[in-house]
């Protein structure tokens, strides 16, 4: 399998370009120990990300193959969900054949606010119309259950599912992957993070629960979207667990 990492002006990524290539848009956002920075740094490790992208491959019964992948990339969430501009991945990987990731990596940064205060904020746009909100129709495509609760559910979850899949559709794929990264070990823990690691678990278990996750995947617009996290633990070399 090879992966071949390109910016968005679509430059193969070498040592001149690296930083300028993975840095975000926030400055405060790339810091050593920290989840953007962290996850550059994983990634441009060839053999050790290519032999976790096998095992997330092989989890999901699907063919390994060749990525072309590009940091920072913005995805759009398609006709019918509102204004409100594209969605960023980490990093997002198109594969020669069949499948789309969509990367998200974390320490303890969030997922966002949760849903209802996204919601409550977007209405306002509408005079408190929530059916034209970008979070209304995220909600009304992944949740096909009016039972479930997704208020306390944090919003990146929904935007970074869609954009995939989206980027699945407009790529010709028939598979894809949110792939949640989290970074464990010599880290920057920053602020409460305990509360914070627990929050994003209990976020992640339960957009899984309310999307209708059976087998690691949902089925929408005739995809196939597999939903994974996996735990990367950093010393003086990466060792990794695919749930």
């Amino acid at each position: 399998m090879q992966i071949t990492f390109k910016n968005k002006k679509g430059e193969v990524i070498n040592d001149s370009n690296w930083e300028a290539s993975w840095k975000p848009k926030k400055e405060t956002q790339w810091k050593d120990g920290r989840s953007s920075k962290e996850f550059a740094k994983f990634a441009s490790n060839e053999c050790f990300f290519a032999k976790l992208i096998s095992q997330v491959l092989t989890s999901c019964g699907i063919t390994e193959q060749d990525f072309t992948c590009t940091p920072e990339y913005e995805s759009s969430l398609g006709k019918g969900f509102g204004s409100g501009g594209c969605r960023n991945h980490d990093l997002l990987m198109e594969g020669d054949e069949d499948c789309i990731i969509g990367v998200e990596a974390k320490v303890s940064e969030s997922f966002d606010e949760d849903m209802e205060k996204i919601l409550d904020k977007q209405k306002k746009k509408y005079n408190d119309n929530e059916t034209k909100t970008r979070a209304y129709k995220l909600r009304r495509y992944l949740v096909k259950e009016d039972n479930q609760d997704v208020d306390k559910i944090g919003y990146q979850l929904f935007t970074a599912t869609r954009a995939t899949i989206n980027s699945a559709i407009d790529n010709k794929k028939k598979k894809c992957i949110v792939l949640v990264i989290v970074f464990e070990g010599e880290i920057d823990k920053g602020n409460q993070y305990e509360e914070m690691v627990a929050k994003n678990n209990k976020d992640f278990v339960e957009f899984c629960k309310a999307v209708g996750v059976q087998d690691g995947k949902i089925k929408i617009d005739g995809i196939e979207c597999w939903i994974k996290k996996v735990s990367v633990n950093i010393s003086k070399s990466y060792t990794f667990l695919v749930e």
